[in-house]
């Protein structure tokens, strides 16, 4: 690699420019969806996908893999991040931190059950965010996707209002709205966080 190139692609020291924005928030909240509008267009941001032992959804912005695909890989380190939700197995790759050793606005869809882990993982580079709807807006989501009985979304807005509960101290984006809106906020708050 030339001088030339490795000074672009490297962290300069007191740098703030590579983060790992950690988005957060309950089924149906639309981090997905969120995460398909920041990749058409904030192409500059670099929208990890996770690995997860289920088929993926059209919206979803992850590798498929089986428990035997997603173990093997465990084993050769081939995460830098991993937990177990649902039934499921979810994994980030090893490829998250090169991109932040490049100095790159990292984005991905996290887990509040691996927060504590992330944050030891990333330390100062990790941006976790909350990614909030109202609860009318929420439950309309939930109704039209056609996945839960009543009861069951009752259930997942309940733990959605305990889950914004126990992360006061977490940057929120409201996603009940346009999709413009939403992204614009999330450009408001990295351009505070991450300074060129």
């Amino acid at each position: 690699m030339s001088t030339e190139s490795s000074a672009e692609t490297r962290t300069e020291p007191g740098a703030k420019k590579a983060r790992l924005v950690y988005l957060m928030g309950a089924s149906g909240v639309g981090k997905d969806t969120l995460l398909g509008e920041v990749r058409r267009h904030r192409p500059e941001w670099l929208v990890a996908h996770r690995y997860i032992t289920r088929p993926s959804g059209t919206s979803e912005n992850c590798v498929s893999l089986s428990a035997e695909e997603f173990e093997r890989r465990r084993r050769l380190g081939l995460f830098c991040l991993d937990w177990h939700a649902h039934g499921l197995d979810y994994g980030l790759g090893i490829e998250i931190p090169a991109w932040l050793e490049r100095d790159q606005v990292v984005i991905v869809n996290g887990s509040r059950r691996a927060l504590a882990t992330a944050r030891e993982c990333f330390g100062e580079r990790l941006l976790p965010v909350l990614v909030t709807a109202q609860p009318s807006v929420l439950r309309e989501r939930l109704i039209q996707r056609g996945r839960e009985t009543r009861d069951e979304i009752q259930a997942r807005l309940c733990r959605h209002q305990q889950l914004a509960a126990t992360l006061d101290d977490v940057d929120r984006i409201d996603n009940s709205h346009e999709l413009r809106h939403t992204v614009a906020a999330l450009q408001a708050l990295l351009v505070t966080e991450c300074p060129a």
